[in-house]
């Protein structure tokens, strides 16, 4: 970590796509585990001992193609899911305040999945570049994982980080000591995707979050770095299956990305947009206290968690008790320690 306070270190900017563009991303994203570029960029990460799941092979290469393809094979199944920013907020407070509770498949929405973030669910200082500089975690994919350690098997994340195109030419332009040519700038738009692959984490079915591992040669090392960003995705899913908080738009994929799509032999999946169902000040929520007062912004009211018994499944849940919304309508939500949940 760097000794700069964390507020000086500069962070690398976020453009989300728009909802109806996350299958182009998904296939951008596909074809980057495919590419020569990111497999040998993978294996460079692995010979330097900084990667943090090795599978058995016989040397950095055949690891690192083997990492790939199975994230391009998740990647092609994966359900799609986009998550708005008021959204992303109160999932990652909600993270924060979420009771432990032991996964099980039926938390899954979807076997595999990719979920994208309009606002990022954490970050982390890296300071092995020319200078400190904050990576914001943007998205999430997951898939089935199989190990002997997981006797029922579990969920694996590969979080990412969008990509930043101008450093990576002012980082290319000092190792050269001088401006970049135009084919040179190309290439690297070329090969740079349009997200890093950046960290992964599992969890294994009957394990609690607190129960998470970091792959690796262990494969016992406790998630405390990470475990804040699947928390997030965990609150998520919760809070994505109760009707009453969530509601989920579906964006069917345009005829041109369908067949993009089948030509690239990927699934063709909706987009499943993520809101938050209006909380309605009729249903008792109550009045704000000052009619005539004005507010710059909405905030949120006692939001929490309790544990929900499901006599079906034989299991405790968590479900999120519903908040209330006070401020004007068409203020921004603040958010903060007194604020405890989610909306649209």
């Amino acid at each position: 970590m760097s000794s700069e306070p964390s507020d000086s270190i500069p962070t690398t900017p976020w453009r989300p796509p728009e909802a109806a563009r996350v299958p182009e991303l998904r296939a951008a994203l596909a074809a980057q585990m495919r590419s020569p570029f990111e497999v040998s960029r993978t294996a460079q990460v692995i010979a330097s001992g900084r990667g943090s799941f090795i599978p058995p092979s016989r040397n950095p290469e055949d690891a690192a193609r083997t990492l790939c393809e199975q994230e391009y094979a998740r990647l092609v199944e994966a359900e799609l899911y986009a998550v708005t920013a008021e959204m992303t907020r109160l999932a990652v407070v909600a993270g924060e305040s979420i009771p432990d509770f032991h996964l099980e498949p039926e938390d899954v929405p979807a076997p595999t999945g990719l979920m994208v973030f309009d606002e990022p669910i954490g970050s982390y200082v890296n300071t092995d570049g020319l200078s400190p500089e904050r990576f914001p975690i943007v998205a999430v994919s997951w898939g089935q994982y199989q190990h002997a350690r997981l006797p029922r098997g579990g969920v694996w994340f590969t979080f990412y980080t969008p990509v930043d195109l101008e450093g990576l030419e002012r980082q290319a332009a000092v190792m050269a000591g001088r401006r970049l040519r135009e084919r040179e700038r190309a290439r690297i738009r070329v090969l740079s995707g349009p997200l890093n692959w950046d960290n992964e984490a599992i969890v294994g079915y009957g394990s609690s979050q607190k129960a998470s591992y970091k792959p690796g040669a262990s494969h016992d090392a406790k998630l405390d770095e990470f475990a804040p960003w699947s928390q997030a995705v965990r609150a998520a899913w919760l809070l994505m299956a109760q009707p009453q908080i969530a509601e989920v738009e579906e964006l069917e994929p345009s005829r041109a990305a369908r067949r993009r799509a089948l030509r690239a032999g990927i699934d063709v999946h909706a987009v499943r947009v993520l809101h938050l169902r209006r909380l309605e000040r009729e249903h008792g929520a109550p009045q704000d206290e000052a009619a005539g007062r004005e507010y710059s912004c909405r905030w949120m009211v006692k939001g929490h968690w309790r544990q929900q018994w499901y006599p079906s499944r034989g299991v405790h849940r968590p479900i999120w008790i519903n908040p209330h919304i006070k401020g004007p309508d068409g203020k921004p939500l603040r958010t903060g320690e007194t604020v405890h949940l989610w909306d649209r």
